[in-house]
């Protein structure tokens, strides 16, 4: 079992104040292909002895999902590949590992990947990286604050709340649960929420029943409450887009626990500045207060900067197209021709820009050109129904 990445202050007797891991981690690779794949245009995984494969359905973006599994039965990766869009390089794969192991260590995934299937690492596609505290009274304090507004998070934007209610003497009291700050585009995100809540549930007898036992070892490992246990974490999508100390997110960094904690000390410096809802106009007079401790002066993480610049990945342009055509599938979208017509020079501007004719005739069995033609005989059909 890996050791334990604990976060410590910038003062050495200072305790441990949280436990750092990857919580969610998805790259890509490049499959080298054989000539056999190549002669017969599909690709071929072996099953290394002991280890177990099982093919589901595929996803909006890649036809075919395998998942691989330990010999024990527990899932190891999921394997994404043979992508829909000719754009997209069809020898590239979405490779992501299970939960589990990125607690209990991962070193191992890149010599399983290439048993299953010889192949080279691209990049990161997304990284999550989470900080797990006992939360004091003076932090449960700071996190109703930022549930009010008496605090916030400098420079988001865009952020939502979940709440559970509890009966009191006093009444009914409202107790944050899960905090978030960051639009669907924002490339890096944070939450804070409560884990012992989120990660017990309770049985018909009223028993706890703990989902994810490893992450709850760790805080047992620490000496901690099992009940009392708060995240903050911090996702970061897609993560070939951000460098830290000049190099490029990557593989290495994902498997070292010191180079995690530093990233993640890092972001949570700045960017994930709290401060008391003041009422100055120069924001960065009002009081900065910290959720974890006060870490100091660190490297600040930086984006990358492609020697050779390329558009935005197919793959965002294909989920912004998904979500239009999802528009205009809708009654109320339908029936209104401004909205409509919206929604239409959307899903005609991704085609384009994005080049997914060939996605998009796939999909949806019909040319991206007859968008509007096939609407107009839509909402003609649905003027003729009874209504």
């Amino acid at each position: 079992m890996k050791s334990i990445n604990y976060l410590l202050s910038a003062k050495s007797s200072i305790p441990p104040i949280g436990i750092v891991n990857v919580d969610w981690l998805a790259f890509s690779v490049r499959l080298l292909e054989t000539a056999k794949e190549r002669d017969t245009h599909a690709w071929i995984f072996d099953e290394p002895q002991g280890y177990s494969l099982v093919e589901l359905p595929g996803t909006n973006i890649y036809r075919r999902r395998l998942i691989f599994y330990s010999r024990d039965g527990r899932k190891l990766l999921t394997i994404l590949c043979e992508p829909y869009s000719r754009i997209i390089d069809r020898t590239a794969a979405l490779v992501e590992v299970a939960n589990e192991f990125l607690y209990t260590g991962f070193a191992w995934v890149m010599d399983l990947l290439y048993d299953i299937h010889p192949c080279t690492f691209l990049c990161l596609s997304r990284l999550d990286v989470c900080c797990d505290f006992q939360a004091s009274q003076r932090q449960l304090n700071l996190i109703a604050d930022l549930s009010t507004n008496k605090a916030y998070v400098a420079g988001k934007r865009d952020g939502s709340a979940f709440f559970s209610y509890t009966s009191e003497d006093t009444g009914i009291e409202r107790v944050p649960r899960c905090l978030s700050w960051g639009s669907k585009n924002s490339n890096i995100k944070w939450k804070v929420y409560n884990k012992s809540l989120e990660i017990f549930e309770f049985d018909a007898t009223g028993g706890r029943v703990c989902h994810k036992p490893y992450i709850v070892n760790e805080w047992h490992h620490a000496g901690w409450d099992d009940t009392a246990v708060w995240r903050c974490e911090v996702s970061i999508s897609p993560a070939a887009k951000f460098e830290f100390y000049g190099k490029r997110l990557g593989w290495s960094l994902c498997i070292n626990g010191f180079d995690i904690t530093d990233l993640f000390v890092s972001l949570y410096m700045t960017r994930f500045v709290c401060r008391l809802n003041q009422g100055h106009k120069d924001k960065t007079n009002d009081v900065r207060v910290h959720l974890l401790a006060d870490l100091g002066q660190v490297q600040r993480v930086s984006r990358y900067i492609n020697p050779e610049p390329r558009e935005l990945p197919v793959v965002e342009y294909a989920s912004a197209l998904n979500a239009a055509m999802l528009q205009l599938s809708k009654p109320e979208v339908i029936v209104n021709d401004t909205m409509r017509a919206l929604w239409e020079e959307t899903a005609m501007r991704c085609v384009e820009i994005g080049h997914l004719e060939g996605y998009f005739f796939d999909k949806y069995k019909y040319p991206a050109s007859k968008i509007k033609e096939v609407n107009d005989n839509v909402l003609s059909a649905y003027n003729q129904s009874p209504q």
